[in-house]
Protein backbone atom coordinates (compact mmCIF):
# COMPACT_ATOMS: atom_id res chain seq x y z
CA UNK A 1 0.00 0.00 0.00
CA UNK A 2 2.67 2.21 1.18
CA UNK A 3 4.51 1.53 -2.74
CA UNK A 4 0.89 2.21 -3.97
CA UNK A 5 1.14 5.67 -2.45
CA UNK A 6 4.30 6.15 -2.94
CA UNK A 7 3.80 6.17 -7.29
CA UNK A 8 0.92 7.88 -6.84
CA UNK A 9 2.75 10.99 -5.39
CA UNK A 10 5.43 10.24 -7.95
CA UNK A 11 2.60 10.61 -10.38
CA UNK A 12 1.14 13.86 -9.23
CA UNK A 13 4.40 15.73 -8.75
CA UNK A 14 5.19 15.22 -12.50
CA UNK A 15 1.82 15.79 -13.23
CA UNK A 16 2.51 19.09 -11.88
CA UNK A 17 5.77 19.54 -13.38
CA UNK A 18 4.56 19.33 -17.11
CA UNK A 19 1.22 21.41 -16.24
CA UNK A 20 4.61 24.33 -14.97
CA UNK A 21 6.67 23.81 -18.09
CA UNK A 22 6.83 27.16 -19.71
CA UNK A 23 4.71 28.15 -22.94
CA UNK A 24 6.41 28.58 -26.02
CA UNK A 25 5.39 31.22 -28.35
CA UNK A 26 6.52 32.02 -31.69
CA UNK A 27 6.74 35.73 -32.90
CA UNK A 28 6.96 36.30 -36.95
CA UNK A 29 8.07 39.63 -38.27
CA UNK A 30 8.20 40.68 -41.91
CA UNK A 31 11.81 41.58 -41.98
CA UNK A 32 14.58 40.89 -39.55
CA UNK A 33 17.35 42.94 -40.56
CA UNK A 34 15.05 45.87 -40.28
CA UNK A 35 15.11 48.19 -36.93
CA UNK A 36 11.88 48.53 -36.85
CA UNK A 37 11.30 44.86 -36.31
CA UNK A 38 14.29 44.57 -34.19
CA UNK A 39 12.37 47.03 -31.87
CA UNK A 40 9.13 44.27 -31.86
CA UNK A 41 11.37 41.70 -30.89
CA UNK A 42 12.53 43.97 -27.62
CA UNK A 43 9.48 44.40 -27.03
CA UNK A 44 8.90 40.73 -26.93
CA UNK A 45 11.53 39.33 -25.45
CA UNK A 46 10.84 41.54 -22.96
CA UNK A 47 6.85 40.41 -22.35
CA UNK A 48 8.56 36.36 -22.88
CA UNK A 49 11.28 37.23 -19.92
CA UNK A 50 8.28 39.15 -17.19
CA UNK A 51 5.64 35.87 -17.75
CA UNK A 52 8.48 33.08 -18.15
CA UNK A 53 7.67 31.70 -21.66
CA UNK A 54 9.60 30.68 -24.38
CA UNK A 55 9.95 32.82 -27.36
CA UNK A 56 11.31 32.06 -30.75
CA UNK A 57 11.88 35.21 -32.75
CA UNK A 58 11.67 34.62 -36.68
CA UNK A 59 11.20 36.67 -40.24
CA UNK A 60 12.17 36.81 -43.85
CA UNK A 61 15.61 38.87 -44.23
CA UNK A 62 13.43 41.16 -46.71
CA UNK A 63 9.49 42.53 -46.46
CA UNK A 64 9.51 41.49 -50.09
CA UNK A 65 10.23 37.82 -49.39
CA UNK A 66 6.49 36.77 -49.35
CA UNK A 67 7.17 33.17 -49.91
CA UNK A 68 9.74 33.37 -47.40
CA UNK A 69 7.47 34.30 -44.44
CA UNK A 70 4.65 32.10 -45.29
CA UNK A 71 7.13 28.84 -45.49
CA UNK A 72 8.50 30.31 -41.68
CA UNK A 73 4.95 30.13 -40.73
CA UNK A 74 4.07 26.55 -41.64
CA UNK A 75 7.67 25.06 -40.70
CA UNK A 76 6.37 27.02 -37.05
CA UNK A 77 2.84 25.73 -36.84
CA UNK A 78 5.00 22.26 -37.05
CA UNK A 79 6.94 23.10 -34.12
CA UNK A 80 3.41 22.94 -32.06
CA UNK A 81 3.94 26.25 -30.29
CA UNK A 82 1.39 27.28 -27.80
CA UNK A 83 0.25 31.11 -29.88
CA UNK A 84 1.93 32.75 -32.78
CA UNK A 85 2.47 36.32 -33.16
CA UNK A 86 2.47 37.39 -36.64
CA UNK A 87 3.00 40.74 -38.50
CA UNK A 88 1.46 39.64 -41.77
CA UNK A 89 3.66 40.49 -45.16
CA UNK A 90 1.10 41.26 -47.41
CA UNK A 91 -2.82 40.78 -47.43
CA UNK A 92 -3.84 38.55 -49.87
CA UNK A 93 -1.18 36.01 -49.65
CA UNK A 94 -1.06 35.16 -46.24
CA UNK A 95 -5.02 34.45 -45.71
CA UNK A 96 -5.37 31.32 -46.13
CA UNK A 97 -1.70 30.11 -44.42
CA UNK A 98 -2.87 31.73 -41.61
CA UNK A 99 -6.26 30.25 -41.27
CA UNK A 100 -4.44 27.23 -41.76
CA UNK A 101 -2.83 28.33 -39.21
CA UNK A 102 -5.26 29.28 -36.75
CA UNK A 103 -6.67 25.69 -36.85
CA UNK A 104 -4.29 24.40 -34.63
CA UNK A 105 -2.96 27.13 -32.96
CA UNK A 106 -3.67 30.60 -31.39
CA UNK A 107 -3.06 33.48 -33.69
CA UNK A 108 -2.03 36.86 -32.48
CA UNK A 109 -1.47 39.09 -35.84
CA UNK A 110 0.27 42.95 -35.43
CA UNK A 111 0.78 45.86 -37.49
CA UNK A 112 -1.00 44.44 -40.84
CA UNK A 113 -4.26 42.49 -41.42
CA UNK A 114 -4.41 39.59 -43.58
CA UNK A 115 -7.30 38.50 -45.80
CA UNK A 116 -8.78 36.32 -43.13
CA UNK A 117 -10.81 36.49 -39.91
CA UNK A 118 -9.21 33.67 -38.28
CA UNK A 119 -7.02 35.09 -35.65
CA UNK A 120 -7.41 35.75 -31.49
CA UNK A 121 -6.45 39.06 -31.39
CA UNK A 122 -5.38 42.01 -33.90
CA UNK A 123 -2.76 44.48 -32.41
CA UNK A 124 -2.28 47.52 -35.17
CA UNK A 125 -1.52 50.55 -35.65
CA UNK A 126 -5.28 52.54 -36.83
CA UNK A 127 -3.30 52.86 -40.31
CA UNK A 128 -6.25 54.58 -42.00
CA UNK A 129 -6.45 57.21 -39.20
CA UNK A 130 -2.62 57.53 -39.04
CA UNK A 131 -3.00 58.29 -43.01
CA UNK A 132 -5.18 60.87 -42.01
CA UNK A 133 -3.04 62.31 -39.28
CA UNK A 134 -0.31 62.53 -41.89
CA UNK A 135 -2.31 64.40 -44.49
CA UNK A 136 -3.14 67.28 -41.84
CA UNK A 137 0.69 67.31 -40.96
CA UNK A 138 1.41 67.83 -44.50
CA UNK A 139 -1.04 70.36 -45.16
CA UNK A 140 0.44 72.33 -42.06
CA UNK A 141 3.76 72.06 -43.40
CA UNK A 142 2.95 72.95 -46.94
CA UNK A 143 1.15 76.04 -45.41
CA UNK A 144 4.42 77.13 -43.17
CA UNK A 145 6.47 76.71 -46.36
CA UNK A 146 4.14 78.57 -48.63
CA UNK A 147 1.42 80.37 -46.78
CA UNK A 148 -1.37 77.98 -47.75
CA UNK A 149 -2.12 74.49 -48.40
CA UNK A 150 -2.10 73.95 -51.51
CA UNK A 151 -0.34 72.71 -54.84
CA UNK A 152 0.99 69.35 -55.95
CA UNK A 153 1.76 66.32 -53.62
CA UNK A 154 3.07 62.79 -54.10
CA UNK A 155 2.67 59.90 -52.43
CA UNK A 156 5.80 57.18 -52.14
CA UNK A 157 4.03 53.59 -51.66
CA UNK A 158 6.57 51.04 -50.30
CA UNK A 159 4.98 47.98 -51.97
CA UNK A 160 1.27 47.17 -53.57
CA UNK A 161 -1.06 44.53 -51.52
CA UNK A 162 -0.13 44.99 -47.95
CA UNK A 163 -2.62 46.01 -45.57
CA UNK A 164 -1.47 48.37 -43.61
CA UNK A 165 0.59 50.55 -46.50
CA UNK A 166 -2.97 50.21 -48.15
CA UNK A 167 -4.80 51.96 -44.99
CA UNK A 168 -2.31 54.53 -44.75
CA UNK A 169 -2.40 55.52 -48.04
CA UNK A 170 -6.17 55.59 -48.35
CA UNK A 171 -6.50 57.55 -45.41
CA UNK A 172 -3.85 60.27 -46.41
CA UNK A 173 -6.28 60.51 -49.78
CA UNK A 174 -9.28 60.45 -47.29
CA UNK A 175 -7.31 63.17 -45.26
CA UNK A 176 -6.58 65.45 -48.47
CA UNK A 177 -10.61 65.92 -49.04
CA UNK A 178 -10.36 68.60 -46.12
CA UNK A 179 -7.73 70.21 -47.95
CA UNK A 180 -8.87 71.19 -51.42
CA UNK A 181 -6.03 73.65 -52.50
CA UNK A 182 -3.66 70.39 -52.19
CA UNK A 183 -3.50 67.88 -55.48
CA UNK A 184 -2.25 64.35 -55.84
CA UNK A 185 -0.43 64.47 -59.06
CA UNK A 186 1.38 60.89 -58.87
CA UNK A 187 1.90 57.35 -56.99
CA UNK A 188 5.58 55.79 -57.28
CA UNK A 189 5.99 51.93 -55.48
CA UNK A 190 9.70 51.15 -54.77
CA UNK A 191 9.41 47.42 -53.55
CA UNK A 192 10.44 48.87 -50.24
CA UNK A 193 13.70 50.03 -51.36
CA UNK A 194 15.36 53.42 -49.87
CA UNK A 195 17.22 53.53 -52.95
CA UNK A 196 14.48 53.12 -55.73
CA UNK A 197 12.64 55.67 -53.30
CA UNK A 198 15.19 58.43 -53.80
CA UNK A 199 15.44 57.51 -57.86
CA UNK A 200 11.07 58.09 -58.08
CA UNK A 201 11.55 61.24 -55.74
CA UNK A 202 14.49 62.77 -57.69
CA UNK A 203 12.20 62.16 -61.05
CA UNK A 204 9.38 63.28 -59.50
CA UNK A 205 11.35 66.88 -58.90
CA UNK A 206 12.24 67.04 -62.28
CA UNK A 207 8.25 65.65 -63.79
CA UNK A 208 6.69 67.74 -61.26
CA UNK A 209 8.62 71.18 -60.75
CA UNK A 210 5.71 72.84 -58.58
CA UNK A 211 5.65 69.77 -56.00
CA UNK A 212 4.98 71.28 -52.71
CA UNK A 213 4.50 68.05 -50.88
CA UNK A 214 5.26 64.08 -50.41
CA UNK A 215 3.88 61.55 -48.05
CA UNK A 216 6.22 58.60 -47.52
CA UNK A 217 4.19 55.39 -46.05
CA UNK A 218 7.24 53.43 -44.37
CA UNK A 219 10.73 53.86 -43.53
CA UNK A 220 12.69 53.68 -46.46
CA UNK A 221 10.21 55.82 -48.39
CA UNK A 222 10.94 58.35 -45.77
CA UNK A 223 14.68 57.90 -46.23
CA UNK A 224 14.31 57.55 -49.52
CA UNK A 225 12.55 61.16 -50.16
CA UNK A 226 14.96 62.77 -47.16
CA UNK A 227 17.93 61.88 -49.26
CA UNK A 228 16.37 63.65 -52.31
CA UNK A 229 15.45 66.43 -50.38
CA UNK A 230 19.08 66.97 -48.94
CA UNK A 231 20.65 66.26 -52.76
CA UNK A 232 18.57 68.71 -53.99
CA UNK A 233 18.57 71.48 -51.51
CA UNK A 234 14.52 71.66 -51.80
CA UNK A 235 13.88 72.15 -47.84
CA UNK A 236 12.31 75.26 -48.31
CA UNK A 237 9.89 74.47 -51.35
CA UNK A 238 8.55 70.67 -50.27
CA UNK A 239 7.71 69.27 -47.12
CA UNK A 240 7.98 65.52 -46.75
CA UNK A 241 5.81 63.39 -43.63
CA UNK A 242 6.77 59.90 -43.50
CA UNK A 243 5.99 57.36 -41.12
CA UNK A 244 8.48 55.75 -38.96
CA UNK A 245 11.64 56.88 -37.17
CA UNK A 246 14.94 55.82 -37.58
CA UNK A 247 18.49 57.83 -37.09
CA UNK A 248 18.37 58.59 -41.00
CA UNK A 249 14.88 59.98 -40.73
CA UNK A 250 15.70 61.66 -37.06
CA UNK A 251 18.49 63.37 -38.82
CA UNK A 252 16.15 64.10 -42.03
CA UNK A 253 13.87 65.60 -39.07
CA UNK A 254 16.32 67.71 -37.56
CA UNK A 255 17.95 69.13 -40.62
CA UNK A 256 14.52 70.23 -42.23
CA UNK A 257 14.69 67.49 -44.99
CA UNK A 258 11.29 65.87 -43.22
CA UNK A 259 8.72 67.98 -41.63
CA UNK A 260 7.06 65.90 -39.69
CA UNK A 261 7.58 62.29 -38.71
CA UNK A 262 4.05 59.42 -38.41
CA UNK A 263 5.70 57.50 -35.47
CA UNK A 264 4.37 54.29 -34.13
CA UNK A 265 5.03 52.13 -31.19
CA UNK A 266 6.80 49.48 -31.99
CA UNK A 267 8.05 48.19 -28.75
CA UNK A 268 4.37 48.11 -27.34
CA UNK A 269 3.65 45.90 -30.42
CA UNK A 270 5.92 43.10 -29.31
CA UNK A 271 5.67 43.39 -25.57
CA UNK A 272 1.49 43.39 -25.99
CA UNK A 273 1.57 41.23 -29.18
CA UNK A 274 3.49 38.26 -26.75
CA UNK A 275 1.47 39.08 -23.44
CA UNK A 276 -1.80 38.91 -25.87
CA UNK A 277 -0.77 35.01 -26.98
CA UNK A 278 0.08 34.14 -23.61
CA UNK A 279 -3.47 35.10 -22.45
CA UNK A 280 -4.97 33.76 -25.06
CA UNK A 281 -3.04 29.77 -25.22
CA UNK A 282 -4.40 29.71 -21.32
CA UNK A 283 -7.61 30.06 -22.24
CA UNK A 284 -8.05 33.69 -20.99
CA UNK A 285 -10.37 36.44 -22.94
CA UNK A 286 -8.72 38.98 -24.79
CA UNK A 287 -9.48 41.73 -26.78
CA UNK A 288 -10.42 41.25 -30.43
CA UNK A 289 -9.03 44.50 -31.82
CA UNK A 290 -6.03 46.31 -30.07
CA UNK A 291 -4.83 49.69 -31.14
CA UNK A 292 -1.35 50.76 -30.56
CA UNK A 293 -1.57 54.22 -31.51
CA UNK A 294 0.68 56.80 -33.14
CA UNK A 295 2.56 60.01 -32.53
CA UNK A 296 3.31 63.01 -34.96
CA UNK A 297 6.72 64.14 -34.00
CA UNK A 298 7.93 67.63 -35.35
CA UNK A 299 10.78 69.68 -34.37
CA UNK A 300 7.86 71.62 -31.82
CA UNK A 301 7.44 68.69 -29.85
CA UNK A 302 10.85 66.54 -30.67
CA UNK A 303 12.44 67.06 -26.83
CA UNK A 304 9.50 66.22 -24.90
CA UNK A 305 9.61 62.81 -22.63
CA UNK A 306 7.02 60.70 -24.54
CA UNK A 307 8.39 61.34 -27.95
CA UNK A 308 12.35 61.24 -26.68
CA UNK A 309 10.63 57.32 -25.63
CA UNK A 310 9.28 56.75 -29.03
CA UNK A 311 11.97 57.64 -30.57
CA UNK A 312 14.84 56.08 -29.09
CA UNK A 313 12.96 53.09 -27.42
CA UNK A 314 14.92 49.70 -26.42
CA UNK A 315 16.30 47.50 -28.66
CA UNK A 316 17.55 43.80 -28.77
CA UNK A 317 21.25 43.98 -27.46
Amino acid sequence: MKRIIQAVCVLLLAGGALAQEPLDIAVIVKATTSPFWQTVFAGAEAAAEELGVNLTTLGAAEESDIAGQIAILENAVTQGPDAIVIAPTAFEPLGAPIERAAERVPIIKIDSAADTDAYTSFLTTDNFAAGQLAAEALAEAVEALHGAPEGEIAILTALPGVGSLTARDNGFRDGLTNYPGLREVANRFNNNDANQALSNTLDLLVAHPNLVGIFADNLPMGVGAGRAIAERGLEEQVAVVAFDADEQEIAFLQGGQIKALVVQNPYRMGYEGVKTAVAAARGEEVEREIDTGVTIVTLENFDTPEVQALLYPETRE
